[in-house]
């Protein structure tokens, strides 16, 4: 642009010298000013270099508007048509004006530029960036898809609620002013109408990776002011792993990662330093977790469903919740899932014993961490990790059940116990909706428990390996 600019601003020089000229500059760069003006500079003669700095105004102005691609069915009788968001103001260093500052509709003028410019990358750019490579680790294309998404929207908002409270501490914005700045974005974002892409909004992670841009800029302000950006590191780790055959600039981050060492790709990419050391961890820390802890979400939801399917159709809720486990993680063993052919209705339908689906969860903690019977007197770490995962299981039951014993289960979830070895009974039993929603849920639920246990002591081994390294 300014090489195309040059000459118009020669002419102004050359024919009215004595009348000053502003250039606004619509960006989503932060603080462009300078630069743009060094660029000019190499394009101008000295007489139109002196213009330059005594009379032309390099105005920094801030695009909010969100422009995606128009509808084709609109585009093709108005080829230049433009679809925004409608975002209504372009703010304005009121400062940096060197002639009248025009009366235009919209433009709001700004005093202090760097906290404006700050608070509109480290917000708008900051949520549309978290939500791209968040959403693109769980194959969404659209915007939209994103914002649907709990478990992207969750994440996205929590780098943004970050990014604010960083953007409150360092430059004082008002908490209802920036309350209200927050519901702008997410509004302004989750537009249907504009049909934008998470391809768009995640282009080019080299730049937006970059030490000042919308996702390490709001995480080292973050740490200045002693918020922890969990939030945004995870969102850093997404764009480091963001991955577009057509984008150049994604291209750009695998070679390097490829090429380098995690931590050294880290240092690069985002420029950061050896005093930000703590930052730099954490940010690799959150690379290698990433496809462990999706990998946990998958295996645990897909666990919830099969052991829901397995109780509703087969029964038995030991056995059921056992093979829901171990088919998520895919360690079905044939040997283990015969033995629990007991456990159901607590043990051999005996309502007082221990719920069959705690059990069954137990057992695959066991074919998971075992003690082998060639080292039954050893082994002693896998027992007492075992013992401790048991545990852990217990008091999620207890919190969610008030209980662990079978028949009081039926008691909180269907009004009454059941006695499951008295045909009359399981024809109530199964009246009250037991393997519809009641024992149904159970099973489901705690597989899904079990599974999440089992994940985090795999996770945290594989981070244990990675730090032996």
């Amino acid at each position: 642009m300014a090489r195309e600019l040059a000459p118009g601003i020669t002419y102004r020089q050359e024919k009215h010298p004595h009348l000053p000229l502003d250039i606004i500059l619509c960006t989503n760069l932060a603080h462009p000013g300078p630069q743009f003006r060094a660029l000019l500079q190499d394009f101008l003669s000295p007489g139109a270099r002196k213009y330059l700095e005594s009379s032309v105004g390099i105005v920094e102005a801030l695009v909010i508007r969100i422009a995606a691609d128009a509808p084709a069915e609109l585009t093709r009788p108005r080829p230049l048509m433009v679809w925004t968001n409608g975002y209504p103001e372009i703010p304005a260093d009121r400062h940096a004006f060197r002639g009248d500052i025009p009366q235009v509709q919209g433009l709001r003028l700004v005093d202090d530029m760097r906290a404006e410019e700050t608070r509109k990358l480290y917000t708008y750019n900051t949520f549309q960036a978290a939500l791209a490579y968040q959403g693109s680790r769980r194959g969404h294309k659209s915007v939209v898809a994103c914002m649907q998404d709990p478990k992207v929207r969750v994440k996205a908002e929590g780098a943004l609620d970050e990014a604010s409270r960083a953007l409150q501490a360092e430059y004082g914005f008002a908490t209802d002013e920036m309350e209200r700045w927050i519901d702008n974005v997410v509004t302004h974002t989750n537009n249907p109408s504009l049909g934008d892409t998470v391809r768009r909004l995640g282009a080019d992670p080299r730049r937006k990776l970059r030490r000042e841009d919308r996702l390490i800029g709001p995480a080292l302000l973050a740490r200045k002011h002693g918020i922890q950006p969990r939030h945004l590191v995870d969102a850093i780790a997404a764009g480091l792993r963001f991955d577009d055959a057509d984008d150049l600039g994604a291209l750009y981050v695998q070679q390097r990662i490829a090429a380098l060492s995690m931590p050294a790709a880290v240092y690069e990419l985002c420029g950061l330093t050896e005093a930000e050391q703590d930052l730099v961890e954490a940010i690799v820390g959150a690379y290698h977790l990433l496809p462990l802890t999706e990998k946990k979400a998958n295996a645990a939801q897909l666990a919830y469903e099969l052991g829901f399917k397995y109780e509703q159709i087969y029964h038995g809720c030991g056995q059921c919740t056992l093979a829901a486990v171990l088919e998520a993680l895919d360690r079905f063993s044939e040997p283990a899932f015969r033995a629990a052919t007991g456990l159901a209705g607590g043990i051999g339908l005996g309502g007082d014993a221990t719920c069959s689906a705690l059990i069954g969860a137990v057992l695959a903690f066991g074919i998971i961490y075992p003690r082998r019977r060639e080292q039954f007197d050893a082994d002693r770490e896998n027992k007492y990790r075992t013992f401790a995962m048991a545990q852990r299981l217990q008091e999620l039951f207890l919190e969610r059940y008030g209980t662990t014993t079978c028949h009081e289960t039926h008691r909180q979830l269907m009004g009454r116990a059941f006695d499951l070895r008295d045909p009359a009974e399981r024809e109530a039993f199964e009246a009250a909706g037991a393997h519809q929603d009641k024992c149904t849920s159970i099973v489901a639920q705690t597989a899904k428990w079990a599974v999440e246990i089992i994940s985090d002591e795999l996770i945290q081994n594989a981070l244990n390996q990675l730090d032996a390294r």
